[in-house]
């Protein structure tokens, strides 16, 4: 498994505009709500036993890997995604219905379009063109942005940019 800070550094090369990072903090949230509305429309059912979503199954199999990657960022990670699950299984609890469909493809375009605008403004292409991994890394990646902006974890800060200093053109220096 790729360490964190070496899964972070690729990631911060097309994330270093603060306006790119102030549109993910909202888009990314908005991306994975989106997905797991869709994802909630599915379910494994053994009757009599249980009765998951996918949404479900999915997030526990990403808090786990997060949990892997770097643990304290997970712990603060985790809240959030719970709640944002919680919202989508109500949302798509009784199937894929009119207003269901809306609120994933609402979500889905307002996130992906605020991911877009960002990065406009960096000037660079979406980290995941590089490699779709970095989609599952997205909201690790913006918890940790979130809780440098609040002055912790200032070490892991520090070795995740270290070598993503760059200059005004966007090349490295």
């Amino acid at each position: 498994m790729i360490p964190f800070i070496e899964q972070a550094r690729c990631y911060a090369s097309s994330h270093e505009n603060p306006l790119t990072r102030y549109t993910h903090f909202v888009g990314v949230p908005l991306i994975i709500f989106a997905f797991m509305v869709f994802l909630g429309f599915i379910h494994v059912r053994v009757t009599g036993i249980f009765d998951l979503s996918l949404a479900t199954i999915a997030t526990l199999l990403l808090l786990g890997y997060y949990f892997r990657l770097n643990w304290r960022l997970a712990l603060a990670a985790t809240p959030v995604i719970i709640c944002l699950l919680w919202v989508a299984e109500l949302v798509s609890a009784a199937g894929p219905g009119e207003r269901s469909l809306w609120v994933f493809f609402v979500t889905l375009i307002l996130g992906a379009g605020l991911q877009l605008l960002g990065h406009f403004f960096e000037g660079k292409r979406p980290a995941f063109m590089d490699t779709p991994w970095h989609m599952v890394l997205a909201p690790l990646y913006v918890t940790a942005e979130i809780i440098f902006l609040s002055g912790h974890m200032l070490p892991l800060k520090e070795a995740i940019h270290a070598e993503v200093t760059t200059t005004h053109e966007g090349e490295k220096s």
